[in-house]
């Protein structure tokens, strides 16, 4: 009895942390993502272009798929605003998809299935993430932002 017990706990560990694996990392990797060499103040305009530009989200929207989630397919809202409550990004998620749709900024919202294929097609190398060496990065149609109206407000600090 007590090996059944003990099996019975390392396939639920296993299986947990199969879980968190592909909710966590593949919201923050893919083919469709940027990453970032430096830093950026935070809470300033350019952190925020990035949250949108190195996250993705999950299906969201019901009691049972954030569940299913854990909540964490909310990435994109919870890296603009760590200190919410899960229902708030629930409550945030379609205000920010529609100021991203509004500026023609990349706002990445796909399931799970999808994701866990670009980010092992980034593992094998078949793909890889973006780099953004701009202060800037491009708007969701390739092109670049006009630098003079969207660089007012962003720092460059690092």
């Amino acid at each position: 009895a007590a090996w059944r017990a003990m099996l019975t706990s390392v396939a639920a560990d296993l299986l947990s942390n199969a879980h968190s694996f592909v909710i966590i990392t593949c919201n923050h990797s893919g083919g469709d993502l940027y990453r970032y060499s430096t830093s950026c103040k935070a809470y300033s305009a350019e952190f925020f272009l990035r949250c949108t530009y190195s996250s993705a989200n999950f299906e969201t929207g019901n009691d049972f798929i954030d569940t299913v989630y854990g909540w964490l397919n909310y990435q994109v809202e919870h890296h603009m605003f760590p200190d919410m409550t899960p229902l708030q990004y629930r409550k945030l998620q379609p205000l920010v998809q529609s100021i991203c749709k509004k500026h023609n900024l990349q706002y990445v919202q796909m399931n799970a299935l999808r994701r866990t294929w670009m980010m092992f097609q980034v593992a094998v190398g078949d793909a890889k993430m973006k780099r953004c060496t701009a202060l800037v990065p491009p708007q969701a149609d390739g092109k670049t932002l006009e630098s003079a109206d969207a660089t007012d407000d962003i720092s460059s600090e690092h």
